[in-house]
């Protein structure tokens, strides 16, 4: 039987009317390896139900997360906060942790993975992250294999601030922004850039290759 990984589900309006859904690009990498894929829709009664379905997951980017996860209030500058979001996204990270089922957050998912594992967020870093390029350095980990220095694209806001417990920044901006994270020993990493938008990229490729070994090796 195929690994089956669970995708967060994000949402948009349009007239009025709430829709949720899961950009195509964070499910084709795993498609094309022979995964199944699941959107992990909000507000269902028992989510745990199907969590214990999915072998992997991936919490997805969207907006921000509400302050208070990390003991502070909104200053205005978290955005689009929504308790269903947050919600969804605790109970995966939650799941996977206490079930050591691999989890790979991507921007937002990346911010949930340390915000409901016990970290903290800057709520605003300004623009000079969103809708660019720029050069960050990565170190050695038991994960990948990067080169020390690559580009990444860059689309937020919000950065870490307090890095979880049991976590390690393996890769970081020139300007010193966490930019990827991961667990001492489960198998949960987070990338604040968007990988699937580089889906050619050889740091691209090499992220959702190890993760989906991850999912395979997990019993």
């Amino acid at each position: 039987m195929n690994k089956l990984i669970g995708f967060s589900a994000r949402i948009l309006y349009e007239d009025k009317v709430r829709k949720q859904f899961v950009n195509e690009r964070y499910l084709v990498p795993f498609i094309n390896k022979g995964f199944n894929t699941i959107m992990l829709t909000l507000d269902n009664p028992n989510i745990e139900s199907l969590l214990e379905m999915c072998d992997g997951f991936v919490v997805t980017g969207g907006h921000d997360i509400d302050p208070s996860y990390f003991n502070e209030e909104n200053n205005g500058e978290s955005k689009g906060c929504d308790p269903a979001l947050d919600q969804l996204d605790c109970a995966i990270v939650t799941h996977a942790a206490k079930n050591k089922k691999p989890l790979l957050g991507i921007c937002r998912g990346h911010q949930a993975i340390n915000v409901f594992m016990g970290g903290s967020l800057y709520q605003d870093i300004g623009k000079s992250h969103s809708g660019t390029k720029h050069q960050v350095s990565a170190a050695s980990n038991r994960y990948f294999d990067f080169p020390h220095q690559f580009e990444t694209n860059s689309w937020h806001h919000q950065s870490l601030k307090e890095v979880a417990p049991c976590f390690d920044v393996f890769v970081r901006s020139e300007d010193n922004t966490i930019e990827a994270i991961i667990h001492r020993e489960l198998p949960m990493i987070g990338f604040q850039w968007h990988p699937e938008m580089m889906a050619s990229d050889p740091i691209s490729q090499e992220i959702f290759s190890k993760f989906a070994l991850l999912i395979s090796k997990n019993s």
